[in-house]
């Protein structure tokens, strides 16, 4: 599927893109809506949608299609995340980590590696995670103290990291290494590692307890443990000490997609509020047509467009091959907020329902919260704004 954005304003959407947005909306509200509540509830990772989207081509549309992907464009991907997370954010973050980490070994990994991985995950079949956060080292990616040192052999790696998407589920971990303690962040690798197939550590990582989220439930985020994992070299991905680049571009291309997940989220929310808007009445008359209502739903509604224009442009920049990361960071930290900001005024449009386990808007709530915290909190989104506006000290 070849790119169709350079000749459509920003803002539209091309036969092509509105034919997809229309699919992905079918799938989402036959198939993803009716278990959202039981994803939540249960938290269990959603095994048979995640195949379903692989079947359905949505986990490798970006991957080229001799890859086994769709070969689509960044857009399409936005579009169908924007829709996913209407109904669950859990399933649209699922698909976004397919993405990001098949994206990634295609972008830096070996023929090999590429045939062995990429068309698994494109097709469902292999659940792949980015070890990058770890309990001292969120933010401040250079700081991580996972160690890999040099053997007869390969490699041996010993590290714990945090917090990751699908930890307690994953098969294979892209994991961030430092392979040079004096180089800094030069001194940092990535490495592929399969899961440990029999709990001996030497063979692969160890996933640790799976954490108890107040939102984004059904991920199976977890930890893994590296002791002594041994790996060859035709594991390690990208060149030596460039991993903080593979990290770090991973992350750029995150964030357009965690705005479009934001993005869905506030959509949602919205949604919601408008039928309950007009069905539900208080002193005679539909609360819709009180005042106080009526400007919390405009509000949202002008934020959401605007979000979604954002998101759009870094996503068509990103297709046309331009320098894209300030604008990513400008996309998800509006569409970050605007998803809390929209998810909390729907709360308070249906009162004490909307406190409920009951009320779609309660769980797309806890579920907003995230957007604001991973790939880059808002506040390293600010940062990163600012040094694009102010390159070095006293910059014009």
């Amino acid at each position: 599927m070849a790119s169709t954005t350079s000749s459509i304003p920003l803002g539209e959407l091309s036969e092509e893109h509105e034919l997809l947005r229309q699919t992905v909306r079918k799938f989402a509200e036959s198939e993803v809506a009716p278990r959202a509540f039981e994803i939540d509830r249960e938290d269990e990772f959603p095994h048979d949608l995640y195949r379903r989207m692989g079947e359905l081509g949505f986990l490798g549309l970006n991957v080229p299609e001799e890859h086994g992907g769709s070969g689509a464009d960044e857009l399409s991907m936005s579009i169908t995340l924007e829709e996913l997370a209407r109904v669950s954010g859990t399933v649209a973050n699922a698909c976004l980590l397919a993405k990001l980490q098949s994206e990634l070994i295609a972008k830096r990994g070996t023929p090999e590696q590429i045939r062995t991985y990429v068309p698994r995950i494109a097709a469902g079949e292999l659940i792949c995670l980015i070890a990058v956060t770890e309990p001292g080292a969120g933010s401040d990616v250079a700081s991580v103290k996972t160690s890999a040192k040099r053997t007869g052999s390969g490699w041996k790696l010993n590290g714990t990291k945090a917090f990751m998407t699908a930890g307690a589920v994953g098969e294979l971990a892209v994991v961030l290494a430092r392979t040079d303690p004096a180089a800094g962040g030069r001194g940092l690798t990535t490495f592929l590692v399969p899961k440990s197939p029999d709990g001996d550590p030497a063979k692969g990582f160890l996933a640790d307890h799976k954490e108890q989220l107040m939102g984004m439930r059904g991920l199976a985020t977890a930890g893994i443990t590296l002791q002594d994992t041994l790996v060859s070299d035709e594991h390690v991905l990208g060149e030596p000490g460039r991993g903080l680049g593979n990290a770090l571009g991973s992350f750029n291309n995150g964030r357009i997609v965690i705005a479009s997940l934001a993005l869905g989220l506030a959509a949602g929310a919205h949604d919601a509020c408008l039928e309950y808007a007009r069905d539900r009445e208080a002193f005679s008359q539909r609360i819709g047509d009180f005042q106080a209502v009526q400007f919390m739903l405009a509000d949202a509604c002008v934020e959401i467009d605007a979000a979604r224009l954002l998101v759009r442009r870094a996503a068509q920049l990103k297709d046309a091959g331009a320098p894209f990361a300030l604008q990513a960071s400008q996309a998800k930290l509006f569409a970050s907020d605007v998803a809390v900001r929209v998810a909390t005024n729907a709360v308070q449009i249906h009162g004490g329902y909307g406190y409920t386990k009951d009320a779609v808007v309660e769980r797309i709530y806890r579920d907003a919260k995230l957007t604001q915290i991973y790939e880059g909190t808002n506040q390293i989104q600010r940062v990163i704004i600012a040094r694009h506006l102010l390159p070095k000290a006293g910059g014009k």
